[in-house]
């Protein structure tokens, strides 16, 4: 019964082995089959860019910095902050649906592709001050050239 087992486990471990070669020249004659510049493409290019860090305070009643640029399919890492009141972040563009809230002493991090050349404009949505609905600035993605 026992030797039975042995062999059954051989079996299984030599047809486990077999499937990872095979899997393995499948993969290696598709990557052959394409051409230099499929290769170049399937392989990750942006995975070696840092993103773009920026650092915004929010506080009565503005942003600082403003304006934000920043160019075409950059990886852009915002670390928002206020100083005083709650504050948010929120640009509402079909492109660009960004709403992220801080309190004093809790800053939020978030990270986006800038997929989208143009100027969108950024805010505070929150009704806690009436002076918030002032806050304004704009995040600019320059297009590639």
């Amino acid at each position: 019964m026992e030797r039975a087992l042995r062999r059954r486990r051989a079996s299984l471990a030599i047809v486990a082995v077999g499937l990872l070669l095979a899997a393995g020249a499948w993969s290696r004659s598709l990557n052959a089959a394409r051409g230099p510049e499929q290769r170049a493409s399937a392989e990750p290019q942006e995975a070696a860019r840092a993103p773009k860090e920026v650092h915004v305070t929010a506080r009565k009643y503005g942003f600082s910095p403003s304006r934000i640029e920043v160019q075409e399919n950059d990886l852009v890492k915002i670390t928002f902050e206020t100083a005083d009141i709650p504050h948010s972040f929120t640009i509402d563009d079909d492109n660009y649906r960004i709403a992220k809230r801080a309190t004093a002493g809790h800053p939020v991090v978030f990270e986006f592709r800038a997929d989208k050349a143009g100027t969108f404009p950024f805010y505070c949505n929150l009704t806690t001050d009436s002076g918030c609905k002032n806050m304004k600035g704009e995040l600019v993605v320059h297009a590639k050239k």
